[in-house]
């Protein structure tokens, strides 16, 4: 074979080398820029200069890819096809605000406290000072700076249980406290303007002993691991302590015991129903003299009530007597159903044994203030049957002072009428037949 034609084979043989060493590397870049969109690295261009050298190239990476406005971010750049025997030279330059470089080597940190949010690209320099030609390359990776969360303060309000009570006593007092933003908080700084305050965290206790009556206040606060915080307050009353019961009034309760004695409508009540005719002005007087005697008991146990039934002289003497027993017992049971015990309450039955005389009738009607002149007038036109319907009675007589119940007939009573027996009584007497000289039993 021919030196030409050795020659010949041998270029061919070497542009072929060429040919397909510029193949693979064009393959291999090819392969990295097909990446996914998730690849956070750039790869430098690589070719083939004349004389078949490799040119210089670098790959840059950022990890993470995305941060938060403070948070660092570090970047990497990788060098090849650079003299190993040579040391390189790395300049690092971010996008305009992208943050500040922290380092000049193949690994540096991004600084991102004063960046804005955004996306940025960080830039690598990589030069071989002692090749004179084809000494550099260059790569880039992109990054993400997010802005940071809302910083919203805490929030705290206070609870005390119980919110009022006398010098002296302890207050159980609560802190409920939270963020907003979901960080860890804690309650601290408990203060009371009065009394001492003990506890820590979100429970404390306030001991009022020695302080005068008024109010105080609580705080707290309550502070995230950020450093924002809330106060809250919350107010205790501290009262006077009630002051001491008063003593019986034993006068003034026997002064209202000296009430009205109690009266009742024609034969009433009946010996077929003896819980009969107590009309609601009656019951209403018994009412107020049983709670008055109740009390009364408490200072003087040994009092005693005593009844005294009474019945107007229409009916029989037997007939009055029985008559009379019933309107005794009827007050009695009554008393008896208020409350009053029924040991403390005596009866007794007169029938018509101390009927009233018309003219102690007539000077009660006179010397009654309730009564107007013209009522007084009217009253005094009536007095037969305003008489007899003062005899339908029971008197009440307090033992420990002797005093005997006024008798003070209700004339301005709701239901007088029916005590009376008055416009109803006159209209039967007037349709009845002469009357005979037998008595009747309508007292």
């Amino acid at each position: 074979m021919s030196v030409r034609s050795n020659l010949n084979r041998g270029r061919v043989v070497t542009g072929m080398l060429i040919v397909l060493a510029v193949s693979l590397i064009s393959s291999r870049a090819f392969a990295q820029n097909d990446s996914t969109p998730q690849s956070d690295f750039f790869v430098g261009y690589q070719w083939l200069h004349p004389g078949g050298t490799v040119a210089p190239a670098a790959t840059c990476s950022v990890q993470p890819n995305e941060v938060m406005v403070g948070e660092p971010v570090t970047a990497t750049v990788t060098a090849s096809n650079f003299n190993p025997k040579h040391t390189l030279t790395y300049v690092w330059s971010p996008s305009n605000g992208g943050g500040k470089v922290i380092g000049e080597d193949t690994t540096v940190q991004i600084e991102t406290t004063n960046a804005a949010p955004g996306s940025y690209t960080v830039t690598a320099h990589v030069t071989d000072a002692k090749e004179k030609k084809n000494n550099e390359a260059s790569c880039t990776a992109n990054f993400t700076v997010k802005p940071l969360p809302p910083k919203n303060p805490p929030t705290i309000s206070l609870s005390a249980n119980p919110a009022s009570l006398q010098s002296g006593g302890t207050v159980n007092l609560s802190a409920n406290c939270t963020s907003p933003d979901g960080v860890p908080v804690s309650v601290t700084g408990w203060t009371a303007s009065g009394g001492t305050v003990s506890g820590t965290g979100g429970s404390a206790t306030l001991n009022t002993a020695g302080v005068p009556p008024g109010a105080i206040a609580v705080s707290a606060s309550c502070t995230d691991s950020r450093g924002l915080s809330a106060q809250a307050s919350a107010e205790v009353m501290v009262e006077n302590p009630p002051p001491p019961p008063p003593k019986p009034q034993i006068e003034v309760t026997e002064a209202r015991l000296a009430l009205h004695s109690i009266y009742f409508p024609t034969s009433m009540p009946p010996i077929e129903n003896p819980n009969a005719g107590l009309v609601a002005s009656q019951q209403q007087t018994l009412v107020a003299l049983a709670a008055d005697f109740k009390k009364y008991l408490e200072s003087k146990p040994e009092a005693h009530l005593l009844l005294e039934g009474h019945a107007d002289p229409r009916g029989r003497t037997k007939y009055d007597q029985k008559l009379s027993e019933r309107r005794v017992g009827r007050v009695k049971s009554f008393l008896v159903e208020q409350g009053v015990p029924k040991d403390n309450i005596d009866t007794k039955a007169y029938g018509v044994l101390h009927a009233l005389t018309e003219a102690a009738v007539k000077h009660a009607i006179e010397n009654d203030p309730q009564l107007s002149p013209e009522e007084r007038q009217r009253v005094l036109r009536n007095m037969l049957t305003i008489v007899l319907a003062s005899d339908r009675r029971v008197d009440i007589t307090l033992s420990t002072t002797g005093q005997s119940s006024v008798r003070q007939f209700p004339f301005n009573a709701a239901d007088v009428l029916t005590l009376i027996g008055g416009r109803q009584g006159e209209a039967k007497k007037k349709s009845a037949k002469p009357a005979s000289k037998k008595r009747t039993n309508n007292q």
